[in-house]
């Protein structure tokens, strides 16, 4: 992200009092517009695709929304039934997948 703009105090004091600069002659230097400036803000391509893929995340996914509407069906009527071993293969995969990674 790149923020650009001028920003200093004195600067936004003379736009905001009409304070003039004075040269070392005794002279006022000629009156400073009062057009605010332009910040702009420019947003890098990867920080859009990180947009984009945060998005896509939070989104949410109507299979995994069905599946746990349906194991929670099962869990309330007392059917749900979970294979030991299932569960056994699912911490081994999670322990080795975990100890690559």
């Amino acid at each position: 992200m790149h923020i650009s703009g001028n920003g200093k105090a004195d600067h936004l004091a003379r736009l905001i009092f009409g304070v003039q600069d004075v040269d070392g002659a005794g002279g006022k230097s000629p009156p400073i517009s009062r057009e605010p400036a332009k910040d702009q803000v420019q947003i890098s391509e990867r920080a859009k695709e990180l947009q984009r893929m945060l998005a896509m995340v939070e989104q949410p996914d109507p299979a995994r929304l069905e599946r746990i509407n349906r194991i929670r069906q099962e869990m309330e009527n007392g059917t749900y039934d979970v294979s030991g071993r299932k569960v056994g293969d699912a911490l081994i995969k999670y322990v080795l997948t975990d100890a690559v990674l």
